[in-house]
């Protein structure tokens, strides 16, 4: 346990630094803190600045209470006493109008007191490709020779990575391309459509192998590291495991706290899988992550409220992301490793890098934004996009990234991290 008297201020959250310009945010809010208590003569107290730095670094109150070794109430308390207070008079809102702490850290971002994220320095934009429509799905062949694209426009498309030169339009599908994956051979690739069909096709001539399973709209689908196991998170909040060439029902995993499963990741090792989806049950629509060990099918735990999850090549850290949040778990502990505010929203578009180092998200402004994956350090944001990025994809080598948007344009980077 981190003890509840660090030797400076800002800590354990210094890394609120790195994202705000927290110097003056100290001095302007000593300034509204005078004003809301003229009889107050002295700054913002240690105290003070360590709520402040945990907020900025993207903890709630109970997680900062949990840091400093403190009781969750005490933390609220003392927030809504104090910072939500001077927060309003600094950004001129009326008096009490703050009641989320996320509001909080969105309304110091819109008065300018985020600074702005490192550039794309580290990167060089290959070149640019075009679908007829939004790009859904992308994936880098294992070899590092192709890349395959899905789009709204019913289309999977196949590059050369080396080139960008089209390869092969596959037409196989009459509704929008949600999931495309390459085999470990780099022989076949999985597609899913909106319409709900799975299918496995032949990369050197582009013919439809075997329809694998049909599953319906809102349902999820993955394949694990090794091609063995089709999962489908259902409707009915369980994940089916079948056979991927057989189709043979495998396993039925049940006890996720929530309806529909939105996203699923299975760990590279096979040893667990997580899912994230709602919980309309619960009054509210709130995502949950529930965490099964495999084989056994016994739910290990229960983590936050993201929509998405990922998983790291070393199966040791999951990766939930959801609004303008992203959380790192420790698998084995359940122990919260990082939680980023990253002050602009994120979309469905995640990926980790093969070597495990970072991790890319595409977000709603048409950036590409990479984190450490192991500090929480924001590295780069890739801006290139005039539109939302919907699908993003790192190459074998952690080098090469595949950037696709809502416009249909997909951008190839060359990173150097």
């Amino acid at each position: 346990m981190i003890p509840s008297t660090p030797d400076r201020p800002e800590e354990p959250f210094a890394r609120a630094s790195n994202g705000w310009d927290i110097h003056r945010l100290y001095s302007d809010l000593t300034n509204a803190k005078q004003e809301f208590a003229p009889h107050t003569r002295r700054g913002l107290t240690p105290m003070e600045k360590r709520h402040l730095c945990g907020l900025l670094c993207g903890y709630s109150p109970a997680e900062i209470a949990v840091f400093l070794s403190k009781q969750i109430k005490g933390v609220e308390v003392d927030l809504s006493k104090t910072l939500y207070r001077y927060v309003e008079l600094l950004t001129n809102k009326p008096r009490n109008a703050l009641k989320n702490w996320r509001d909080a850290i969105e309304w110091l971002e819109i008065a300018g007191y985020k600074t702005q994220p490192k550039t794309s320095a580290g990167a060089v934009l290959k070149t640019t490709l075009q679908h007829s429509d939004s790009i859904l799905s992308a994936a880098i062949s294992p070899d590092g020779k192709y890349l395959a694209t899905g789009s709204h426009d019913s289309t999977v498309k196949l590059w050369s990575l080396h080139s960008g030169e089209l390869l092969r339009t596959i037409s196989g599908h009459s509704t929008a391309v949600l999931l495309v994956a390459f085999s470990p051979a780099s022989k076949t690739l999985l597609t899913r459509s909106r319409g709900g069909s799975v299918k496995l096709w032949n990369l050197q001539n582009g013919e439809l192998l075997k329809r694998l399973a049909d599953v319906h709209l809102h349902e999820s689908v993955a394949v694990s590291a090794d091609w063995q196991i089709l999962a489908i998170g259902t409707t009915k909040g369980t994940v089916k495991l079948q056979h991927l060439n057989s189709g043979q029902l495998l396993q039925v995993l049940s006890g996720y706290q929530g309806d529909d499963i939105s996203a699923i990741a299975l760990s590279p090792n096979g040893r667990m899988l997580a899912a994230s989806g709602l919980n309309a049950a619960s009054g509210f629509c709130r995502a949950t992550v529930t965490l099964w060990e495999l084989p056994s099918g016994e739910v290990r735990r229960t983590f936050g409220s993201e929509n998405y999850v990922a998983i790291s090549p070393d199966s040791q850290i999951l990766v939930s992301h959801g609004g303008k949040i992203i959380k790192l778990w420790n698998l084995q502990t359940g122990e919260l490793l990082q939680s980023l505010q990253t002050g602009i929203r994120i979309t469905s578009a995640a990926a980790i890098s093969p070597d495990g180092k970072y991790f890319a998200l595409g977000c709603f402004d048409g950036t590409v934004r990479i984190w450490h994956l192991r500090s929480g350090e924001l590295l780069h944001a890739l801006e290139g996009h005039s539109s939302p990025v919907s699908a993003v994809a790192i190459g074998l080598l952690g080098e090469t990234l595949v950037s696709g948007g809502e416009n249909g344009t997909v951008k190839l980077w060359q990173l150097r991290i």
